[in-house]
């Protein structure tokens, strides 16, 4: 039996097989795209590449399944692994829809099968320091809380036109609430389940997209704290930020520039730690933790 079958070659397709591969477990890979399973037996001489999910299931088993395809195709190649008695990782978010979630979670739990959301920032070094941070008191009682994403579209994959990149397409589940919520995980992660929010979307910019590309949200969290959330598509200065302000003291995480700062009142001055990027380790921690 093969450990995992990776559903899509895209790129983070291929991160996950790459570290699959580099880890000692035997992988395969179903991307429809010739063009692609060519690239992947290049790199990956050792994983075999299927056309379709159907050939790759008449081949043999897995162990898990890995679904990285576009957010409006996950639930059916994850139902089809889980019926066929895989565990399922798959990209976040779970779909643009609950269309066959039910369904999914059956054949999960009537299964004893695991399936877990890729929310890959939980493994990010400068947030797991925030968490230790606010685990310890380090801002007492949390009061407000603001996170703010924005990244141009264009530059998330320069080496493709972005208007034929799924993030641009609203039939295929892109847009920036759908593909940004890692931002409504870490904030919870940090602060506290939310019980309460209104998010309000539009498309605003000169971008060629049928989705969202902007987005703001205002959230309440169950300890009693409000919060914000920013998300969007067209800030070129491409900015990552998390801020905490607690009864004691205030946290500020910049997720582009690798850093924590905590505020010493009594000293009036920030304590600052920083990290080395190191985006592959948190798959690889992500991929451990499955």
């Amino acid at each position: 039996m093969i450990t995992a079958l990776v559903v899509g070659g895209g790129s983070i397709g291929k991160r996950h097989l790459k570290n699959l591969l580099a880890s000692g477990r035997s992988a395969a890979v179903v991307e429809p795209r010739e063009d692609r399973r060519a690239e992947i037996a290049s790199r990956f001489p050792a994983a075999r590449s299927f056309a379709s999910l159907e050939e790759a299931l008449a081949a043999g088993g897995y162990e898990a399944g890995f679904i990285c395809v576009p957010t409006a195709y996950h639930v059916p190649p994850a139902l089809a692994l889980a019926r066929a008695g895989a565990h399922i990782f798959m990209e976040k978010p779970v779909s643009h829809s609950l269309d066959g979630i039910p369904e999914l979670l059956e054949a999960l739990a009537s299964r004893g099968l695991v399936g877990v959301t890729g929310f890959c920032m939980r493994f990010f070094q400068p947030l797991r320091k925030a968490r230790a941070l606010l685990e310890a008191g380090a801002v007492g009682r949390i009061v407000t809380a603001r996170s703010f994403t924005g990244v141009y579209l264009p530059d998330w994959h320069p080496y493709e036109d972005y208007r034929s990149f799924y993030m641009a397409k609203k039939e295929q589940g892109g847009g920036v609430l759908l593909d940004e919520c890692h931002a409504f995980d870490w904030m919870q992660w940090l602060c506290g389940p939310i019980e309460g929010l209104c998010s309000v979307v539009a498309t605003l910019s000169d971008l060629e997209v049928t989705t969202d590309d902007v987005c703001e949200t205002i959230v309440r969290f169950q300890g009693g704290a409000l919060g914000s959330i920013h998300l969007d598509m067209v800030d070129r200065s491409a900015r990552s930020e998390v801020e905490i302000i607690g009864t004691a003291s205030t946290l500020l995480v910049d997720l582009e520039g690798h850093t924590v700062r905590l505020y010493d009142h009594a000293a009036r001055k920030w304590e600052t730690w920083s990290f080395e990027p190191a985006y592959d380790r948190m798959y690889v921690d992500e991929l451990e933790h499955f």
